[in-house]
């Protein structure tokens, strides 16, 4: 099945970069895309919004790693824990 075509509210929403090489990938396939809201952005506006995306995305992946970082240390320390206690039963074992 072919899609002729595709409908956003938002190209921004659809794909955060390179939106108009996405379109002219579309036009390949004689898919059409359609914004609901297509505001029309100067070049130094588009370029802003896009600086705004890419520093929310790390920021939000290097606050999980923050937000994992503990448990992460937790599931090392029991992963040492199980390792010592099976070098203690493989000793208590060889003692028998």
């Amino acid at each position: 099945q072919k899609i002729k075509t595709i409908i956003v509210t938002h190209k921004d929403r659809f794909v955060r970069f390179g939106y108009d090489w996405f379109e002219k990938f579309c036009m390949k396939f004689h898919t059409t895309i359609v914004v609901v809201n297509n505001e029309e952005l100067s070049p130094q506006e588009e370029l802003v919004q896009d600086i705004v995306s890419i520093l929310h995305v790390f920021s939000c992946r290097l606050y999980g790693l923050h937000k994992y970082k503990k448990q992460i240390e937790g599931d090392e320390e029991i992963a040492k824990e199980l390792q010592n206690g099976n070098k203690s039963d493989s000793r208590a074992k060889n003692q028998d």
